[in-house]
């Protein structure tokens, strides 16, 4: 694989839809997943709704489980969700252009189908969101723009320390691993020396290793990672 030194890493997830961690020096970007997460839970509070009515006095197994208007309510959500994830691809391609990136390395985690027990309401939240529609998007417009993508197929854990370098575990092997850091509470991360940057922009450090583990830690990781990560969209 060509040893590209202007590198960006994705980790894609529900709270934040995106974290972008950059080898040009720009500070992380956090591209937040609160406007799908509205409206996936508005569309389960309306489903919910006519479904209720649907059932009424029946049993599960008999009677209809659809009506147009539920369609057309499933048909909006889609075309809604749609829209997000072309404006956040969007920005990830406009921003990494304007960084001179190379190579965009996207984590596509194997484990996410595996890893769902969040809770009813974070589980149903996790599987309305098409990460792999989000994937593809970002792939045909960053080489229409130039950028090679790469997807990352293996899971990355965000328990290993991108700055302290620990071993990245790899998905389905039952080794066990010692991490030099550890995520104190939602969201931020903490490494052995005690610095401290956004869990998920940790991950996107770690994907970047993962693809390009002899990149030197210079070119790797700059001081903008631990900052506060710049929030978009």
């Amino acid at each position: 694989m060509h040893e590209a030194t202007r590198v960006a890493g994705t980790d894609i997830g529900v709270d934040n839809l995106t974290a972008i961690a950059f080898t040009s020096g720009h500070r992380p970007v956090l591209i937040k997943g609160n406007e799908i997460k509205a409206v996936n839970q508005y569309y389960n509070k309306q489903i919910a709704h006519y479904r209720s009515l649907l059932r009424t006095g029946k049993k599960y197994s008999k009677g209809i489980h659809q009506t147009k208007r539920m369609k057309r309510i499933s048909e909006k959500r889609n075309r809604r969700v749609k829209d997000i994830l072309h404006k956040a691809s969007r920005k990830i391609i406009d921003l990494c252009v304007e960084e001179g990136i190379e190579v965009i390395v996207v984590g596509n985690h194997a484990g996410w189908k595996k890893r769902i027990h969040m809770g009813k309401k974070n589980n149903q939240t996790f599987v309305q969101i098409p990460f792999r529609t989000l994937i593809e998007m970002i792939k045909y417009k960053g080489e229409a723009a130039g950028i090679r993508v790469v997807v990352c197929e293996e899971a990355i854990q965000s328990k290993a320390s991108s700055i302290d370098e620990d071993q990245i575990p790899v998905y389905g092997n039952d080794v066990t691993h010692t991490f030099t850091g550890k995520r104190i509470k939602r969201g931020l991360y903490r490494s052995k020396n005690g610095i401290l940057m956004n869990a998920d922009i940790n991950g996107a450090s770690n994907i970047i290793r993962k693809v390009y583990p002899s990149m030197p830690k210079r070119e790797r990781w700059s001081r903008g990672t631990v900052n506060v990560p710049v929030t978009c969209i």
